[in-house]
């Protein structure tokens, strides 16, 4: 199956009856083959500890200074993804997969 989105791709979806920006978070490997896990990506200013600034925003071919949100987790149909927006920079990823590491905890 031809599904949309990697981890570390950041696309425009259907959440929450709105279009916004998320990044895909999931390794394919491990979820349903036609859902993809996301984080919320906002340029709205951090709210929390769990708000990770994107540093190269521009590269990760989004319009404003943005953060993902690792607390807004949300899993989706591949279907929903509508367009690719670009993909975060390696430094960025790594940062967001480990904030969402402390968001749920090691206990």
């Amino acid at each position: 199956m031809n599904k949309k989105g990697r981890r570390g791709e950041i696309w425009l979806a259907e959440v929450e009856n709105k279009r916004r920006p998320v990044a895909v978070i999931d390794k394919e490997t491990m979820v349903v083959e036609i859902d993809r896990v996301v984080a919320s990506v906002t340029s709205q200013p951090p709210r929390n500890e769990y708000d990770i600034v994107i540093n190269h925003w521009q590269e990760a071919g989004l319009d404003k200074p943005s953060i993902v949100r690792c607390s807004k987790i949300n899993t989706l149909h591949h279907n929903e993804l509508f367009f690719k927006v670009g993909k975060l920079h390696d430094d960025d990823l790594a940062a967001v997969l480990s904030k969402i590491r402390d968001f749920f905890g090691n206990d």
